[in-house]
């Protein structure tokens, strides 16, 4: 509008052919320097010269120039202000041209346009936004002005745009403001962190510390944080709720070994009784005495089962209660295995040991002892009285450490891959059977591997049996 409006002045000194250049010139500069009326600084007033770069052009007005037309004002000079440096910017004023100098960006690529071709300009207005080295935004357009059909001049106009400034003018109480709410919502934020969210991540920490196998039973014995303890907030109650959960789990532990060990005493001493009633009757008749040793056999498979009831609770108990240490796994294996192999009374069942020497970690000896002879015990039973059992334990640094027990025996089928650490489950037929079976022997590993983070498969062995895997 302003381009428009300023080649509407200048056409009628422009159209009017009686005077020279000289004279369009003086009369142009005597309308356009009155800046009290137009804002001549950005203006220019070219003559159109086709063919030629708008440098080229004749130039009737330079808004940049002071016109010689008008009469010099003589005024004396201000006195200094010596308080008139601009003032250093505030901390709202700095974040603000921070985000503007991260923002920028964006807005140029929507706000900033080619530079625009001169020539065109005698047709038609063309406009241009381009960004200067003081990351203000700079307008400019040429404008025609025309003589009919013909184009006898150009009006150029500019403009700066300093965003950042401009916004800061408009909006320094809203900043202000919102900087104070910042202020206020970072204290409570804080104040929350420190009295809240803190404690309850130190709780978080000392929940997944207690359910570390190395340290459980220490855990769950000390399991409070001593500064909470005086809280009366629903931090202090969570703290107390979490204490007496814990100290119910401890006590759940001791009554459940402590129930087994009862009845294991209870049912041992009828069962010891019946073993040796019929102890004292195997010299009767041959059909008597077959009643009486399956009455023995049967009392002696009830002596087993109960004591191997009384051995899950407390393998249960020390699992949980027990403190873990580091131990060495390869001496352990192999005490265990020159014992089967020193007792062996099958001539035709070899024992062959691969253990990677000094293969050590954190666990219950006695426990992996225990998963040890259960794994040997099955593999005998399954593969005597001829046959091989083979004995692997290896560490491969991340991987973790991997003991393998595989038997030339019949194998397990898929179908019965889970169901052999089952309680209870026993599957032995022929040779492989074993007197007073209880089936919790593998139930019993398994809980054993598990609680200590590991894993066990079984599979086919290439020795043609089963081939049991623990990872851990």
């Amino acid at each position: 509008m302003t381009s428009l409006l300023y080649g509407q002045m200048a056409a009628p000194i422009l159209n009017d052919s009686t005077l020279t250049e000289f004279q369009k010139t003086v009369k142009i500069g005597n309308v356009f320097s009155n800046r009290d009326v137009v804002n001549s600084k950005s203006l220019n007033i070219y003559r159109f010269d086709a063919g030629k770069s708008i440098e080229e052009w004749f130039k009737y007005f330079d808004g940049s120039k002071h016109s010689r037309q008008l009469p010099i004002k003589i005024s004396s000079l201000a006195p200094i202000a010596l308080n008139d440096s601009k003032a250093d910017p505030s901390a709202v004023e700095h974040l603000v041209s921070r985000l503007f100098e991260l923002y920028k960006p964006l807005v140029d690529r929507k706000v900033l346009t080619d530079p625009m071709v001169e020539e065109r300009s005698r047709f038609f207005s063309q406009t241009e936004v381009l960004s200067d080295f003081d990351n203000a935004y700079v307008l400019r357009i040429l404008a025609p002005i025309r003589n009919g059909r013909k184009t006898i001049g150009i009006v150029e106009v500019r403009d700066y745009y300093e965003i950042q400034d401009a916004y800061l003018g408009r909006n320094k109480i809203r900043l202000r403001f919102l900087a104070g709410i910042s202020v206020i919502t970072l204290f409570l934020a804080l104040a929350l962190s420190v009295s809240i969210a803190f404690p309850l991540r130190r709780l978080s920490k000392r929940l997944n510390q207690k359910i570390s196998p190395t340290d459980i039973a220490e855990q769950l014995e000390n399991f409070g944080i001593t500064h909470m303890a005086d809280r009366h907030d629903e931090i202090g109650k969570l703290q107390q709720s979490l204490l007496k959960l814990t100290s119910q789990v401890v006590e759940l532990f001791k009554e459940k070994e402590q129930f087994a060990a009862e009845v294991s005493h209870e049912l041992k001493n009828p069962i010891a009784s019946i073993i040796a009633y019929a102890e004292t009757f195997e010299g009767q008749t041959n059909e008597v005495r077959e009643k009486i040793t399956k009455i023995k056999a049967q009392a002696i498979r009830m002596d087993r089962l109960v004591t191997e009831i009384s051995e899950t609770a407390i393998v249960d108990h020390d699992l949980v209660m027990q403190q873990r240490e580091c131990f060495d796994f390869t001496d352990t294996i192999h005490e265990i295995v020159r014992h089967y192999e020193d007792t062996n009374q099958c001539g035709g069942l070899k024992f062959d040991q691969d253990l990677q020497p000094g293969v050590s970690f954190t666990g219950l000896q006695e426990r992996w002892g225990q998963v040890v002879v259960n794994l040997l015990d099955n593999a005998v039973s399954f593969t005597r009285p001829a046959g091989v059992i083979r004995v692997t334990l290896n560490q491969h640094g991340k991987q973790g450490i991997c003991f393998v027990v595989e038997d030339s025996g019949p194998g397990v089928s898929k179908e019965m891959g889970e169901q052999i650490f089952e309680r209870f489950f026993s599957s032995r037929t022929g040779t492989a059977s074993k007197e007073n079976a209880s089936g919790l022997g593998l139930a019993l590993v398994k809980q054993i591997v598990v609680a200590h983070g590991g894993k066990i498969t079984v599979d086919r062995s290439s020795l043609g049996g089963a081939k049991f895997e623990i990872s851990l």
